[in-house]
């Protein structure tokens, strides 16, 4: 049988992404995006000053050490001001701080990144809340501020301070990884297939967004499939995510399946099953690691597929955003569209997996980061 996967697999464009690679551009306007009529609950539009040229744009990143796909989010950021900063008349000035999945780090950061001279704050936030008070303090004072990829929960109106948010959705990217898993479940001729998912929950809404899409997925298909959820409640990189894989499999006997929130997850979860001889399972990442995207290629059969996040449009819509918000002194909708998700058909399997492994490929020469 053919890999599958190879498949059937690997390369999924969700909500919003373009071809990643680490110059490509957007295919939407720049400015096409602000055309959409804000929601009465936005932020007041800002000052803009018409002579100002130079601006300095603070951007916390939640993690760039154990979680290097973030690093992407770079690139999107300096991406943006090669395309755009001649043609608009501004130059902006990046200070990236690495927030090392701590709220306090991120937070302390922040404020030092004002304290310096920022006019602008683009956050990738460790958490789901915690910087709200410091950007209600802060946008108060004119500092706007765009929120990436972690959507933030808050509990009063009054707390949706940020400009915009620039994200993917979730729950799609969970979908597909769903998909991913269905087709293969498919092969194995089971009624009762089980699947491990290991979550995050630190990461709030956005982690049960995408549990929710992949489980759904599978019980869909698969009424009597059994979803084991495991939440990674250390540093979830990695080592937190193999340390804890490896006490699941010692008491589970039978997985199908491992997906999760991210690639460092997963690939946790994979260092595990390896250490332990368990190579009936298969894997499924939710990313773009380096080294997922490599065993791919390589014909790893451990590995279906693999669901694509860009964090270069990322960093690049969310800079986009700040523009808008700072610069022009315009008021945002919720959401900052990001380009339409560019999905292979699968008419015709082999056509279909050239085309797929010439989207890794892409990826591969681009440099998407790794976790």
């Amino acid at each position: 049988m053919k890999k599958l996967i190879a498949l059937f697999l690997a390369v999924v464009m969700i909500a919003g992404l373009v071809a990643c690679t680490s110059t490509a551009k957007t295919d939407t306007p720049a400015n096409e995006t602000t055309k959409t009529e804000a929601p009465a609950n936005t932020p007041a539009e800002t000052s803009a000053d018409p002579a100002k040229t130079d601006y300095k744009i603070g951007v916390s990143i939640m993690e760039l050490t154990a979680y290097t796909w973030y690093q992407g989010v770079i690139d999107g950021c300096n991406n943006w001001m090669t395309d755009h900063g001649a043609e608009y008349g501004v130059n902006f000035t990046f200070d990236f701080e690495d927030s090392r999945s701590d709220v306090q780090t991120m937070l302390t950061n922040v404020e030092n990144m004002i304290a310096a001279g920022s006019d602008g704050i683009i956050l990738f936030p460790a958490d789901a809340s915690s910087a709200i008070p410091t950007m209600k303090e802060n946008v108060a004072n004119g500092i706007p501020f765009v929120i990436g990829d972690y959507a933030q929960e808050y509990s009063n109106e009054s707390d949706k301070v940020w400009s915009t948010f620039v994200g993917h959705d979730m729950k799609a990217l969970g979908v597909k990884a769903g998909e991913v898993a269905v087709e293969y479940l498919k092969t194995l001729n089971k009624d009762n297939p089980v699947c491990l998912y290991i979550s995050v929950p630190t990461s709030g809404q956005v982690s049960q967004d995408r549990y929710d899409g992949f489980a759904e997925t599978v019980l869909a298909a698969f009424p009597n499939a059994k979803i084991i959820d495991e939440g990674d409640t250390g540093a979830h990189n990695r080592d937190s995510a193999q340390t804890l894989v490896e006490n699941v499999l010692q008491r589970e006997s039978v997985i199908d399946v491992v997906c999760g929130h991210n690639d460092a997850e997963v690939v946790g979860a994979y260092n595990a099953a390896v250490a332990q001889g368990r190579n009936e399972i298969k894997f499924i990442g939710i990313a773009g690691d380096i080294d997922v995207l490599n065993w791919i290629q390589n014909g790893n059969e451990a590995w279906l597929g693999e669901v694509l996040q860009d964090p270069v449009v990322l960093g690049y819509q969310a800079t986009d955003a700040m523009y808008h918000a700072l610069v022009l002194g315009e008021k945002l909708p919720d959401k900052y569209d990001l380009p339409e998700p560019e999905v292979p058909e699968d008419d015709d399997e082999e056509d279909s997996a050239s085309r797929i492994s010439s989207a890794v490929r892409d990826i591969l020469s681009g440099g998407s980061q790794n976790d």
